[in-house]
């Protein structure tokens, strides 16, 4: 191989198109590329970011539900507690009214039943003394007084 004046120009000629390529071609590109790198690791940094932010929300909210879901069972469970003992309560009062009446009822029964008995008993004495009347022709009632007045 032979080193000559050409082969020096054109080396020479190289190093200052890569020189001029470089500045004019290359750095503009790498800069481009370096900025667009950047961006991309700043935009999958905040990605990140914004997932675990949202893995936070989101369970900060699945907390709330559940506590606001187990609060809610209890309230309803309070109220059916509550309406339950009502309706037994009612169930209870309803029940000694029904007890009451019941007893007022029978006494009130019973009460007629005696008087009804009573009534019978005047009303066969009756009966009896006008029967015995007719089949002896005579008045029982007088002579039933007579013996009564006499002793």
């Amino acid at each position: 191989m032979e080193f000559n004046a050409t082969f020096i120009v054109s080396m020479i000629s190289f190093l200052l198109f890569v020189f001029v390529m470089n500045k004019i071609f290359y750095a503009p590109i790498t800069k481009i590329v370096n900025e667009r790198e950047e961006k991309l690791k700043n935009n999958y940094d905040d990605a990140q970011w914004f997932n675990q932010a949202a893995k936070g929300i989101l369970r900060v909210r699945d907390e709330k539900l559940a506590k606001t879901e187990a609060q809610s069972r209890h309230i309803i469970a309070d109220k059916i507690e509550t309406y339950n003992n009502r309706s037994k309560r009612a169930t209870t009062e309803a029940a000694q009214k029904s007890a009451e009446e019941i007893k007022t009822r029978k006494n009130a029964l019973h009460i007629e039943k005696q008087q009804a008995e009573l009534e019978l008993k005047a009303k066969t004495k009756e009966f009896a003394e006008l029967i015995s009347s007719k089949v002896m022709g005579l008045d029982v009632s007088q002579k039933s007084g007579n013996k009564d007045g006499a002793v």
